[in-house]
């Protein structure tokens, strides 16, 4: 199994702290991360870290060392947009009424008897 070395992770907490967009945080207790996980990786603060700015200084960093690249190889992976263009819309009949639930309340009108009260 696969776990980040020490001096990786130093790297990757001046990252993490270099994109903190607010002052305090309850979460992170202002440190940029919460947390490391099994293989060492941070877990970075989803409230105070620009994750988009700190993801490319990662990657940036992972181009700089040969030794993580195998292991990050799924980062660099473009994935395919598959944009779906119908050429003729469906028009739903029946688009403007509410949608009627499953398991509708029934409700019946009268005195609401509890525990062992006589029915009058």
């Amino acid at each position: 199994m696969f776990r980040l070395d020490d001096y990786h992770l130093e790297a990757a907490q001046k990252i993490a702290a270099e994109h903190r967009k607010k002052r305090s945080c309850d979460q992170c207790y202002e440190r940029g991360w919460i947390g490391v996980n099994e293989q060492n990786l941070l877990i970075l603060c989803t409230r105070c870290v620009d994750l988009e700015a700190a993801m490319q200084d990662w990657k940036d960093y992972i181009l700089q060392h040969e030794d993580l690249k195998e292991h990050f190889t799924e980062l660099f992976e473009e994935k395919k947009v598959v944009e779906e263009h119908p050429e003729h819309e469906v028009v739903k009949i029946h688009e403007h009424k509410k949608p009627v639930p499953a398991n509708k309340p029934v409700f019946v009108p009268g005195q609401k008897r509890t525990g062992r009260a006589k029915k009058i």
